[in-house]
């Protein structure tokens, strides 16, 4: 009996050893596919593997182009919206050029991964497109082209001189946005993912950014 009970329990922990085995792939699997849908631009995708606060950190691309609804109503052109979430997302792959898990500790429904990037910084990304950029290509471009501002406008009412300046600017800005930030200096990046154990495997939770200039380069 005692023999018995001995082999059971080295079972069972053998079992228990293969279950959270199982466990640390799984969230390895859940944490390297969203950040290969991230390094690739594949926002749809890498939502997939999200829950909780975590959805309201990340949008899809079908999010990015539903906020710019309200240009389209205005007139501004489908094609000129589509291309301004492109450079969007574009510039936003620089963020993840590079990703490596270095540490992944599972619970029994709740992990922990930590991730190091190498890309352009997170803020550097957001200061690019809050920094004036986009009055800066559109004072530049009505300066290039003010014959062919103040013929259209001869023409055609308000609303429409907007719609059409936009659809004029916004792809020059989106072109200058990418060259700019493609032209910023690399660094390494912190992360700690919080991922959760669902009813369809494990996802994403929350992400918080560590260390964001621990390193750079040129």
């Amino acid at each position: 009996m005692k023999k018995l009970l001995t082999a059971a329990f080295s079972a069972a922990l053998l079992f228990m050893a293969g279950c959270a085995d199982s466990d640390t792939g799984a969230v390895k699997d859940t944490t390297e596919s969203f950040l290969k849908a991230e390094h690739e631009g594949n926002l749809d995708e890498a939502t997939k593997y999200l829950t909780g606060d975590a959805t309201d950190m990340f949008e899809s691309r079908e999010d990015m182009r539903a906020d710019l609804k309200g240009y389209e109503d205005q007139g501004v052109s489908n094609e000129t919206l589509d291309q301004f979430v492109d450079a969007q997302i574009k510039a936003y792959t620089m963020v993840w050029e590079d990703s490596k898990i270095d540490d992944v500790q599972v619970g029994d429904d709740t992990a922990t991964v930590l991730v190091t990037t190498k890309g352009i910084g997170m803020k550097d990304w957001e200061n690019m497109t809050t920094s004036g950029l986009s009055a800066e290509v559109g004072s530049q471009w009505m300066d290039d082209n003010m014959s062919r501002i103040e013929e259209y406008k001869s023409s055609h009412t308000e609303e429409e001189y907007m719609a059409w300046y936009l659809d004029q600017v916004v792809p020059v800005y989106a072109q200058e946005l990418v060259s700019r930030l493609d032209a910023e200096p690399r660094q390494t990046t912190n992360y700690r993912f919080s991922l959760e154990k669902t009813g369809d495997g494990w996802k994403i939770s929350n992400v918080e950014i560590g260390t964001l200039e621990e390193s750079d380069d040129q």
